[in-house]
């Protein structure tokens, strides 16, 4: 299924999640120092029952101490997002592109990777309890060692994988 465009999905939002402007698209990952506009945020927001925010047009949308469960993000573009420090729990992320996102310092618990793009992504100082990752592009994603013991990960995957030995620094807005 098509995506709609940016604007239109920004005005999908508007009301419950966003003013009624569509904010500027950022030319980069927003990151919580970032003075002025972020572009789509969801800071300290809960995002629960039933939302269906599947098949929009969101990059570099900054998620941060947000609760998002029982949401679906099926075919949504949110590459080059910001996603640390939340908590996702039993939300659809089947044939999203998350490539590029930073992912860190977040739960993800029976969370739905089937067909993602996640390629780049950095994971680290994730835990991911009871997600589908079948068919997930994860060329270049960034992994410890130890998360990937957990994770139930098909051979290719795991060779497309940036392995990296330590979970590096925290994330910002922690």
């Amino acid at each position: 299924m098509a995506r709609l465009s940016y604007e239109d999905s920004c005005r999908r939002l508007e009301g419950k999640y966003i003013d009624p402007d569509v904010p500027p698209l950022p030319q980069r990952m927003p990151h919580p120092d970032d003075e002025g506009a972020l572009g789509v945020c969801f800071f300290r927001t809960m995002v629960r029952e039933g939302d269906d925010l599947s098949n929009l047009t969101l990059p570099r949308t900054f998620f941060g101490r947000s609760e998002i469960s029982k949401t679906a993000f099926r075919n949504t573009d949110l590459r080059e997002s910001y996603m640390c420090w939340n908590d996702f729990a039993d939300v659809d992320f089947s044939n999203a592109v998350l490539a590029g996102c930073d992912m860190r310092a977040s739960q993800y618990l029976e969370v739905n990777f089937e067909a993602a793009d996640m390629t780049g992504a950095d994971m680290r100082l994730s835990s991911f309890v009871g997600c589908n990752f079948e068919d997930a592009t994860l060329k270049g994603a960034i992994l410890t060692r130890a998360q990937g013991e957990k994770l139930a990960l098909s051979r290719t995957q795991r060779l497309e994988i940036a392995w990296a030995e330590e979970d590096g620094q925290e994330p910002a807005g922690g």
